[in-house]
């Protein structure tokens, strides 16, 4: 009976599974290896840093350069079909990109140099395709430290560039002295740098597990940056950063959100009013005379070229490459008293490529990246990339020509954050190793 009484009461156990040992680095699948390697060759393309060496540091021409960006093209069609779904959610998402390449392929009906046009049209579309397919493969995250590493590998070797070999770092000839590091001249390398800054801190944010990684890098671009002497790329580098504390401090809590935002109305429109009373002042702290370095000329120049034609412009990446005496680029240069190489605006530049049309269609575009750049400050992790670095672009583009252009790792990365706001981070796969609550029974 007690032997009966005790196999009643024998609980029966079923054996414990076997749980595999996390190992301390996890293999990468071979399509994320491709992914990386596809990345970074993308960001080292259109960065631009190998054009300087190649063409003698500008002793010789750079028409041969465009047969590098070839392999880039078919990086960016490589990364594009590894998430054809998320690229094409993206683009849709998007219908005011669209309509803007859609508008800058038109130009060819109606360009002063219809061979040109039909050669840049294409080069600007893969651009764009490249921040596609960056947005569409990666989490904010992934995306911030593969750009940042990447640049900060540039920063340290433009660093030991200068030092090392000042005949190549430094600039010679103008601005004797000036770091130029892997750049032909100073400001290249300051805008590049504002860049390297603005995504190592926005990935020690987003990765706190390598917060002092990225931290202490940033100090490299921030150092090179005052090495350039440019002191445009310090004035964006500010604002950058004041656009970065603004993300930190909305994100510390609702009543500081508040605060933070009326204060930044008022910081904006208090500085437009400083900036339009003391203009003199602004323009010497960017180290410019009040024509802005002989650029009010040219835009002159401009505006008078297509008062007779607002909406039309003379085709896109025409005109500045146009050798006629009759053209607009030889009456903007009559005028301006030398032949400038750009619109010296990105605005303008858009302007008298596309026409009133083109800039409008910009601008609602940029305004769009704006808005949401503003909703992920307060919202996501997004905000830490997403409002810096359009504060540095729409600041940039004032002075420079740097709206849609091709080859161009800028633009990479508007047309990247645009789509990634657009898109999100796709939600985390759950994961096959780890443990399942056992059931009661």
């Amino acid at each position: 009976m007690s032997g009966g009484a005790g196999a009643d009461q024998q609980v029966i156990l079923a054996p414990a599974a076997k749980r595999p040992a996390m190992p301390l680095v996890r293999a990468a699948p071979l399509a994320d290896i491709v992914a990386v390697i596809a990345s970074i060759g993308l960001i080292l393309t259109y960065v631009g840093f190998w054009s300087a060496p190649l063409t003698g540091y500008g002793a010789r021409s750079a028409d041969f350069l465009r047969n590098f960006y070839y392999p880039a093209y078919l990086l960016a069609l490589v990364l594009v079909c590894m998430r054809p779904g998320r690229a094409l959610k993206g683009m849709v998402r998007s219908p005011l990109l669209i309509a803007l390449l859609l508008l800058t392929a038109a130009t060819y009906f109606w360009s002063i140099m219809p061979d040109l046009t039909a050669r840049r049209i294409p080069a600007l579309v893969f651009t764009t395709l490249a921040g596609v397919a960056l947005a569409s493969r990666w989490s904010w995250k992934s995306l911030t430290e593969i750009v940042a590493g990447t640049l900060a590998v540039l920063a340290v070797m433009s660093f030991l560039l200068g030092a090392l070999l000042p005949d190549f770092g430094r600039m010679q000839e103008l601005f004797p002295g000036a770091w130029r590091g892997l750049w032909l001249e100073k400001n290249s390398l300051g805008n590049v740098m504002v860049k390297s800054t603005v995504f190592m801190i926005a990935a020690g944010m987003m990765a706190p597990e390598r917060r002092k990684l990225w931290f202490g890098l940033a100090l490299l671009p921030v150092t090179l940056i005052v090495l350039s002497t440019s002191k445009t790329a310090l004035v964006v580098l500010f604002l950058s950063m004041a656009a970065m504390g603004f993300v930190a401090i909305v994100k510390s809590g609702p009543l500081r959100a508040v605060i933070a935002t009326w204060l930044a109305v008022v910081v904006v429109i208090g500085a437009g009013l400083l900036i339009a009373m003391e203009t003199d002042t602004f323009f010497a702290l960017l180290g410019k005379d009040a024509t802005l370095t002989g650029r009010t000329e040219i835009w002159s120049g401009i505006m008078q070229q297509m008062s007779e034609h607002p909406w039309r412009g003379f085709g896109y990446g025409a005109v500045w490459d146009d050798p006629s005496f009759t053209g607009p680029k030889a009456w903007i240069g009559y005028q301006a008293h030398f032949m400038p190489a750009d619109a010296h605006s990105g605005w303008l530049e858009l302007y008298i490529a596309l026409g009133l049309g083109g800039v409008i269609l910009f601008a609602l575009f940029l305004l769009q990246i704006w808005a949401q750049s503003f909703w992920a400050a307060y919202t996501s992790p997004a905000g830490w990339l997403a409002l810096p670095m359009m504060t540095s672009y729409t600041i940039t583009m004032m002075t420079e020509s740097i709206a849609m252009n091709w080859h161009e790792l800028r633009w990479v990365i508007v047309v990247a954050i645009a789509l990634k706001l657009a898109l999100g981070d796709e939600p985390a796969a759950p994961n096959p190793a780890a443990p399942r609550p056992l059931s009661r029974r």
